[in-house]
């Protein structure tokens, strides 16, 4: 009976620790696509229900923030106050000029994207105008505001031509 309980206990350990093993680029062997798909794809519902903080933090970690995209309520609500509200972002290891070039060339791209949940609480345009202000796609004062949306879905995808 306690060589059960021990084996069972060493097989908890064991699983225990590969579910909190980070993904690094390295262990991708630099391979930014499947980096994206081994610590963001395939370990989804350990970001989903969290903070977008995570995400930005797991990203980070590896990844620089090149250039961080909206998606938004669009113009379509009734209310003005519902109008272009923030829904989900995409981020991008990429900065603009080097997406600029791919597009040119013809050469795909890959990104992150992040959906979350209601209540949706920053107009896109705002979030563009810190981004100015910032200079930079994700400053302090941007992840500020977003820190704290609820994600319900993340995945990798590639841009194409």
């Amino acid at each position: 009976m306690k060589q059960l309980i021990f084996l069972l206990l060493a097989v908890w350990s064991v699983t225990a620790t590969q579910a909190q093993h980070k993904v690094t680029l390295a262990e991708c062997n630099g391979d930014t696509v499947l980096f994206l798909k081994k610590a963001f794809d395939e370990r989804k519902a350990d970001f989903i229900g969290q903070p977008f903080s995570k995400v930005v933090e797991a990203w980070k970690a590896q990844l620089p923030v090149g250039r961080l995209l909206f998606g938004d309520t669009g113009i379509w609500p009734t209310k003005d106050e519902d109008k272009n509200l923030i829904t989900d972002a995409d981020l991008y290891y990429n900065t603009e000029d080097e997406i600029t070039s791919k597009r040119l060339n013809r050469r795909p791209y890959y990104g992150l994207g992040v959906s979350f949940a209601p209540p949706y609480r920053h107009k896109t345009r705002a979030c563009w105008d810190l981004q100015d202000a910032e200079q930079s796609a994700l400053g302090p004062q941007l992840y500020e505001k977003l820190k704290d949306y609820i994600v319900t879905n993340i995945y990798s995808f590639e841009m194409q031509k």
